[in-house]
Protein backbone atom coordinates (compact mmCIF):
# COMPACT_ATOMS: atom_id res chain seq x y z
CA UNK A 1 0.00 0.00 0.00
CA UNK A 2 1.29 3.48 -1.38
CA UNK A 3 1.64 6.28 1.19
CA UNK A 4 -1.92 8.02 -0.83
CA UNK A 5 -4.17 4.60 0.19
CA UNK A 6 -2.37 4.77 3.65
CA UNK A 7 -3.37 8.31 3.57
CA UNK A 8 -6.93 7.63 2.03
CA UNK A 9 -7.51 4.56 4.65
CA UNK A 10 -6.56 6.77 7.79
CA UNK A 11 -8.96 9.41 6.92
CA UNK A 12 -11.95 6.55 6.47
CA UNK A 13 -10.80 4.88 9.99
CA UNK A 14 -10.49 8.66 11.82
CA UNK A 15 -14.52 9.07 10.09
CA UNK A 16 -15.66 5.80 11.29
CA UNK A 17 -14.05 6.33 14.47
CA UNK A 18 -15.30 10.17 14.79
CA UNK A 19 -18.91 8.79 13.91
CA UNK A 20 -19.33 5.70 16.52
CA UNK A 21 -17.91 7.85 19.44
CA UNK A 22 -21.68 9.52 18.08
CA UNK A 23 -23.98 6.97 17.24
CA UNK A 24 -24.36 2.96 17.18
CA UNK A 25 -22.91 0.92 14.69
CA UNK A 26 -25.98 0.00 12.72
CA UNK A 27 -27.01 3.55 12.34
CA UNK A 28 -23.33 4.72 10.46
CA UNK A 29 -24.09 4.75 7.01
CA UNK A 30 -21.31 4.63 4.37
CA UNK A 31 -22.39 7.78 2.88
CA UNK A 32 -21.52 9.20 6.41
CA UNK A 33 -18.31 7.64 6.62
CA UNK A 34 -17.30 8.92 2.59
CA UNK A 35 -18.65 12.57 3.53
CA UNK A 36 -16.87 12.53 7.31
CA UNK A 37 -13.60 11.28 5.08
CA UNK A 38 -14.30 14.01 2.37
CA UNK A 39 -13.37 11.51 0.00
CA UNK A 40 -15.42 10.44 -3.25
CA UNK A 41 -17.64 7.16 -3.02
CA UNK A 42 -15.76 5.18 -5.51
CA UNK A 43 -12.24 6.00 -3.39
CA UNK A 44 -14.10 4.45 -0.28
CA UNK A 45 -15.10 1.16 -2.43
CA UNK A 46 -11.66 0.89 -3.92
CA UNK A 47 -10.44 0.36 0.27
CA UNK A 48 -13.67 -1.36 1.23
CA UNK A 49 -16.75 -2.85 0.11
CA UNK A 50 -18.80 -2.68 2.90
CA UNK A 51 -18.75 -1.13 6.53
CA UNK A 52 -18.75 -4.55 7.66
CA UNK A 53 -15.16 -5.04 5.82
CA UNK A 54 -14.09 -1.54 7.76
CA UNK A 55 -14.73 -3.75 10.89
CA UNK A 56 -13.10 -6.36 9.98
CA UNK A 57 -10.28 -5.08 8.41
CA UNK A 58 -9.93 -3.37 12.10
CA UNK A 59 -10.34 -6.87 14.03
CA UNK A 60 -7.46 -8.56 11.43
CA UNK A 61 -5.37 -5.89 11.80
CA UNK A 62 -5.68 -5.57 15.85
CA UNK A 63 -5.17 -9.76 16.10
CA UNK A 64 -2.41 -10.16 13.92
CA UNK A 65 -0.36 -7.12 16.19
CA UNK A 66 -1.24 -9.02 18.99
CA UNK A 67 0.43 -12.13 17.66
CA UNK A 68 3.50 -10.12 16.74
CA UNK A 69 3.48 -8.81 20.38
CA UNK A 70 4.53 -5.25 21.82
CA UNK A 71 6.48 -3.21 19.71
CA UNK A 72 7.07 1.08 18.89
CA UNK A 73 3.12 0.83 18.26
CA UNK A 74 1.68 -0.02 21.31
CA UNK A 75 2.15 3.67 22.71
CA UNK A 76 -0.11 3.41 26.02
CA UNK A 77 1.64 -0.22 26.75
CA UNK A 78 5.26 -0.34 25.32
CA UNK A 79 6.56 -1.66 28.51
CA UNK A 80 4.18 -4.67 28.53
CA UNK A 81 5.17 -8.04 28.79
CA UNK A 82 3.43 -10.20 25.92
CA UNK A 83 4.59 -13.80 26.90
CA UNK A 84 2.14 -16.37 27.37
CA UNK A 85 -1.65 -16.09 27.11
CA UNK A 86 -2.21 -13.46 29.91
CA UNK A 87 0.06 -11.00 28.62
CA UNK A 88 -1.45 -11.68 24.97
CA UNK A 89 -4.80 -10.95 26.18
CA UNK A 90 -3.95 -8.12 28.40
CA UNK A 91 -1.96 -6.26 25.27
CA UNK A 92 -6.02 -7.25 23.52
CA UNK A 93 -7.25 -5.19 25.95
CA UNK A 94 -5.05 -2.49 25.58
CA UNK A 95 -6.16 -2.25 21.82
CA UNK A 96 -9.60 -3.09 22.25
CA UNK A 97 -9.24 0.40 24.90
CA UNK A 98 -6.89 2.44 22.53
CA UNK A 99 -6.84 1.56 18.89
CA UNK A 100 -9.23 3.07 16.48
CA UNK A 101 -10.89 5.11 19.70
CA UNK A 102 -11.85 2.01 21.24
CA UNK A 103 -14.56 1.45 18.41
CA UNK A 104 -13.39 -2.66 18.44
CA UNK A 105 -14.34 -2.28 22.41
CA UNK A 106 -17.19 -0.62 21.96
CA UNK A 107 -18.92 -2.81 18.88
CA UNK A 108 -18.13 -5.92 21.13
CA UNK A 109 -19.81 -4.36 24.41
CA UNK A 110 -22.59 -3.90 21.89
CA UNK A 111 -23.05 -7.06 21.04
CA UNK A 112 -22.83 -5.76 17.19
CA UNK A 113 -23.17 -9.51 15.33
CA UNK A 114 -20.76 -8.79 12.57
CA UNK A 115 -17.75 -7.72 14.48
CA UNK A 116 -18.61 -9.88 17.39
CA UNK A 117 -18.69 -13.13 15.53
CA UNK A 118 -15.62 -12.07 13.73
CA UNK A 119 -13.79 -11.35 17.08
CA UNK A 120 -15.03 -14.63 18.62
CA UNK A 121 -13.28 -16.29 15.30
CA UNK A 122 -9.58 -14.79 15.91
CA UNK A 123 -9.83 -15.28 19.75
CA UNK A 124 -10.62 -18.48 19.71
CA UNK A 125 -7.32 -19.19 18.30
CA UNK A 126 -5.84 -16.84 20.93
CA UNK A 127 -7.56 -19.06 23.54
CA UNK A 128 -6.97 -22.28 21.94
CA UNK A 129 -4.32 -23.78 24.68
CA UNK A 130 -6.37 -22.28 27.42
CA UNK A 131 -8.91 -25.14 26.92
CA UNK A 132 -6.85 -27.75 27.93
CA UNK A 133 -7.12 -26.47 31.63
CA UNK A 134 -10.43 -27.84 30.94
CA UNK A 135 -9.14 -31.81 30.29
CA UNK A 136 -12.70 -33.31 31.74
CA UNK A 137 -14.86 -31.07 28.99
CA UNK A 138 -14.88 -31.47 25.26
CA UNK A 139 -12.02 -29.20 23.44
CA UNK A 140 -14.64 -27.31 21.41
CA UNK A 141 -17.21 -26.57 24.73
CA UNK A 142 -13.96 -25.49 26.62
CA UNK A 143 -12.66 -23.39 23.98
CA UNK A 144 -16.44 -21.61 23.12
CA UNK A 145 -16.50 -21.02 27.38
CA UNK A 146 -13.48 -18.93 27.21
CA UNK A 147 -14.50 -16.65 24.08
CA UNK A 148 -17.75 -16.02 25.19
CA UNK A 149 -16.07 -15.42 29.02
CA UNK A 150 -13.93 -13.31 27.65
CA UNK A 151 -16.26 -11.48 25.66
CA UNK A 152 -18.17 -10.52 28.61
CA UNK A 153 -15.13 -9.86 30.60
CA UNK A 154 -14.55 -7.00 27.64
CA UNK A 155 -18.38 -5.86 27.84
CA UNK A 156 -18.08 -5.54 31.72
CA UNK A 157 -14.57 -3.85 31.44
CA UNK A 158 -16.46 -1.48 29.22
CA UNK A 159 -19.49 -0.70 30.85
CA UNK A 160 -17.37 0.16 33.70
CA UNK A 161 -15.21 2.93 31.47
CA UNK A 162 -11.87 0.44 31.49
CA UNK A 163 -10.91 2.01 34.90
CA UNK A 164 -9.38 -1.41 35.68
CA UNK A 165 -5.65 -2.14 34.37
CA UNK A 166 -5.88 -4.29 31.47
CA UNK A 167 -3.24 -6.37 33.01
CA UNK A 168 -5.97 -6.87 35.68
CA UNK A 169 -8.65 -7.74 34.39
CA UNK A 170 -6.58 -10.14 31.70
CA UNK A 171 -5.46 -11.60 35.10
CA UNK A 172 -8.47 -12.11 36.59
CA UNK A 173 -9.67 -14.05 33.39
CA UNK A 174 -6.68 -16.65 34.01
CA UNK A 175 -7.51 -17.47 37.77
CA UNK A 176 -9.65 -20.29 36.57
CA UNK A 177 -7.21 -21.55 34.09
CA UNK A 178 -4.08 -21.34 36.66
CA UNK A 179 -5.70 -23.98 38.76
Amino acid sequence: MDRRQRKTQRAIFDAFEALMAEEHYSQVTVAQIIERADIGRSTFYAHFETKDDLIDTICTEMFNHIFEGVNSDCVTHATLETPGLEGQLAHLLYHLRDTHGGVSGKLLMEGEPHFTSHFQGRLKGLLSDGASAFPEADGDFAQRLLVSAFCEAVAWWFERGCKTRPEDVARWFMLPLDR
